[in-house]
């Protein structure tokens, strides 16, 4: 019998939260008309199909620089 401890925690949080949205809909309940959306929620849905979907640009080299590099440091310190 081969029992991972990591699996057995991912089954049980999985059952706990599958658990808690199930109490969750039988105490607030199910709309009443699921056809019709609030105004908010479809121009949210909307939206995002409107939006074209953003492209970084390849001189970067695809990754993000964060902070400042030493060459930066080193001419604010001196100036």
């Amino acid at each position: 019998m081969n029992v991972n401890f990591f699996e057995w925690l991912r089954d049980g949080v999985r059952q706990s939260v599958l658990l808690g949205v199930s109490d969750a809909i039988e105490q607030i309940g199910t709309p009443a008309d699921s056809d019709n959306l609030h105004p908010n929620v479809a121009a949210l849905l909307a939206g995002e199909t409107d939006q074209p979907k953003s492209t970084r640009s390849k001189s970067a080299g695809g990754r993000k620089r964060l902070g400042k590099s030493l060459k930066d440091m080193n001419s604010t310190a001196t100036t």
